[in-house]
């Protein structure tokens, strides 16, 4: 017996000894892996393969070898699979871990960051891992993250390679100097070295160090003649040296596998230089990707400065775009002449900003972080006094503000990680600082809220947002974990939350008459639609018959409400027929009855959207989906319609004039539309045509004198009772923006800077 225990204690023992001698032997740093998994993550799959292959040369494994080839096919599904059954087999395995990472790194809710922090649990000393990280961390940019672990992936394993990845990191946070620093020496001492010569080149590039960099572009190109990047970078240098023609001849035969940016903008600034007429197709291409770059609103300036047809205020529109995209203001003091104002627009630093919301016309509320790697905050700005006045810390990722009507109270959600659950918080007003408190201190099992206060703003309701999604449209059901369907109506299915302000209490509603209650606009659209539901048998036929539909059907029901939700339009869309109506009355609980056929003839299919209804005239306004695009007036009444316009393109409707503001389309160009804007009055029906411009893209708002409108040239414009037009300023298209409550105000944020505008509206 004892004989036996011993060699039961000796086989442990060589067991343990293996074990730890296997995951050693797998910690152990290997020069060969660290370059091709640094060549993996700068996209250089030639060469990570190349390393690669003397890796598994040196270290035979099979299994490791097949999942790695497939991640540089890019076939990282399969890839993923072959590591995990990998890993449970060998959970101590480094390697395969930082192969799981990568090939995970791209999917949703990936768990990258997890698994290379598990890989240096095993090995703290794990270079790869720490460069792994560092470069998950870049994508998510927390720049002072990637920074840390890079620098640590050095410390562990001081190659060339490391050295470019942390060198490439610097050019993306703008700090060219300190890339010189880490790369120039290495790139004198390898003048074969693609990747030295090229960084090098960018960083004298952004400092506009052009004699210093002319020797390593031209060493980059040499070395790597075929890379289009490179290539780019010395059209870039030619332009700058005012050699447009050679420029322009390099830039011609450049073809990237996929859309380019960076590309476009150079080849059209090179056009532009050579006053070739193909730069305006090139410089409206990259704007409508991208309109608040700096450098493509000051090449526009330059453009139509060069064309004396062009009126000066379009002129003075690029100037001020560029200086709110980051442009120098001396810089562009020199481009043009004296007639030319060049503001100077105060701003607040910010790296990122999430959300936007006026709480009055001198007070903004910022959600946000001023700094890479920081945590996302909630920022109260005195506009008159252009200072942050409180800062106020939450958990979990911001959602939604809901702030009352006197703005006094404020509710916001943010989401718990990794689970479809909400954080509630309350911020109050005390004297002249703001003080936030969770409504309860734990998550609530809903994706997202809705909230609405009582009268005397002492209550506030909160209901899962869900009702939005499920109740105003077919399959108008919910689906549980198991694929069961649980109809909606007419028992209010979702979750209803009281909370009171003054005893700092919060407790879940159980009763139907008392979420009936609840100030909430989807809870009142949803109570009107159950009352439809149970006394009128069609509409309730009709519902329980869209519940079967699955949501990729060609069959849909949908409903439009009325603005005082005082009744709705409920229709059915098949390929058959594409708009079955339905008007439900609140007030007698009556229900009218149309289809497209009353406005479109019988032998006519055109999907239907409805742009506006009014209950009181008994009318409607839609859109035919087809090529024709109508726009149609109809009185489900009287029957009678009108066809308004084809073509449309945006639409405004003024209920108190009861007159549309149409958009449509005059010519297709080939990166915008020239347009004719419209007024239509319906009663007496008249028209009249603006066509003093040609280029609005969006009618934005309208009161009962002004139209407010942008063009695709990045203006937003006034245009008065006489269709005078005024220009207001840049438009804010393509950058969170909010405007005042009194509109004599927007915040902007643009390019890292939260601007305070006056001049808009």
């Amino acid at each position: 017996m004892k004989k036996t225990i011993y060699i039961l204690i000796i086989c442990l023992f060589i067991s343990i000894i293996s074990l730890t001698s296997n995951l050693f032997s797998s910690n152990k740093e290997n020069v060969e892996f660290n370059k091709a998994i640094a060549y993996y993550l700068l996209e250089n799959f030639e060469l990570s393969k190349r390393y690669l292959g003397i890796y598994f040369k040196s270290n035979p494994n099979s299994r490791l070898k097949s999942s790695f080839n497939l991640l540089l096919a890019k076939e990282n599904w399969e890839a993923t699979k072959k590591f995990k059954n990998y890993l449970e087999y060998n959970r101590l395995s480094p390697i395969a871990l930082v192969g799981i990472a990568l090939s995970t790194k791209d999917m949703k809710n990936n768990t990258s960051i997890e698994n290379l922090k598990r890989a240096l649990r095993l090995n703290p000393s794990y270079s790869v891992a720490y460069l792994c990280l560092g470069m998950a961390y870049m994508k998510e940019k927390n720049f002072p993250a990637a920074e840390k672990y890079l620098n640590k992936a050095l410390k562990y394993s001081n190659i060339t390679e490391y050295r470019i990845v942390l060198g490439n990191l610097y050019i993306k946070t703008g700090e060219p100097k300190l890339t010189l620093q880490l790369l120039k020496k290495e790139a004198d001492k390898s003048p074969d070295n693609f990747y030295l010569n090229f960084l090098t080149a960018v960083a004298y590039f952004k400092q506009n160090k052009l004699e210093e960099m002319g020797q390593y572009i031209q060493a980059a190109v040499e070395i790597d003649p075929e890379n289009n990047e490179a290539k780019l970078l010395m059209a870039k240098y030619l332009l700058s040296k005012k050699e447009f023609k050679k420029a322009k001849s390099l830039l011609k035969n450049l073809k990237f596998d996929n859309y380019n940016e960076d590309y476009i903008k150079t080849y059209a600034h090179a056009l532009l230089e050579l006053k070739d007429r193909k730069a305006s197709k090139y410089l409206y291409e990259f704007f409508s990707q991208k309109k608040w770059d700096k450098d493509i609103n000051r090449l526009f300036a330059i453009y139509f400065s060069k064309n004396k047809k062009k009126k000066k205020n379009n002129i003075q529109n690029w100037i001020n775009r560029a200086i709110l995209s980051g442009d120098s203001i001396d810089e562009l003091n020199e481009l043009f002449s004296e007639e030319f104002v060049f503001p100077e627009y105060k701003a607040f630093p910010f790296f990122d900003i999430k959300k936007i919301k006026w709480i009055s016309n001198e007070l903004l509320l910022i959600v946000g972080n001023k700094k890479s790697g920081l945590t996302h905050k909630i920022f109260f700005i005195d506009i008159k006094n252009k200072k942050i006045t409180n800062t106020l810390k939450y958990q979990g990722k911001f959602q939604e503000f809901f702030i009352s009507k006197n703005k006094k109270k404020i509710i916001f959600s943010t989401s718990a990680v990794k689970d479809e659950k909400v954080y509630l918080y309350c911020i109050t007003k005390k004297g002249r600082n703001f003080k936030l408190d969770p409504i309860v201190n734990y998550a609530l099992k809903m994706p997202s809220v809705l909230v609405g206060f009582n009268k005397n703003e002492t209550i506030a309701y909160i209901t899962d947002a869900s009702v939005s999604q499920l109740s105003f449209e077919s399959p108008f059901s919910q689906i549980s974990y198991y694929g069961k369907r649980k109809p909606v109506y007419p028992k209010y299915p979702f979750l209803v939350y009281k909370y009171n302000f003054v005893t700092k209490k919060c407790f879940k509603l159980r009763y139907l008459n008392q979420i009936e209650k609840a100030p909430i606009r989807d809870i009142k659209k949803y109570s009107l639609v159950k009352r439809a539901y149970q006394t009128n048998s069609d509409i309730s036929q009709l519902i329980q018959k869209s519940q079967k539909f699955d949501l990729i059907s060609s069959k849909s029901v949908k409903i439009y409400f009325s603005k005082n939700l005082s009744s709705f339009i409920i229709y059915l869309s098949d390929l058959d027929n594409a708009f079955q109506a339905m008007v439900f009355n609140n007030y007698n609980n009556s229900v009218m009855k149309f289809d497209e056929t009353m406005f479109l003839g019988e032998n006519n299919y055109a999907e239907i959207k409805i742009l506006s209804y009014d209950p009181k005239r008994t009318e409607i306004n839609i859109m035919t989906n087809d090529k024709n695009k109508y726009l149609i007036n109809f009185n489900y009444n009287s029957f009678l319609y009108k066809k308004i316009t084809k073509n449309l393109l945006d639409f405004l409707y003024n209920p108190t004039q009861n007159t549309i503001y149409s958009l449509k389309e005059r010519n297709n160009k080939l990166y915008y539309l020239e347009t004719i804007l419209e007024s239509i009055s319906l009663k007496p029906f008249s028209r009249k045509k603006i066509t003093s411009r040609r280029d609005i893209n969006n009618i934005i708002d309208c009161d009962d004198l002004n139209k407010y409108v942008t063009t695709y040239n990045g203006e937003l414009l006034k245009i008065d009772e006489n269709n005078k037009i005024h220009y207001l300023g840049p438009s804010l298209e393509g950058v969170l923006n909010e405007i005042s409550p009194n509109k004599k105000k927007a915040a902007a944020f643009i390019n890292g800077k939260l601007y305070i505008l006056n001049w808009f509206l």
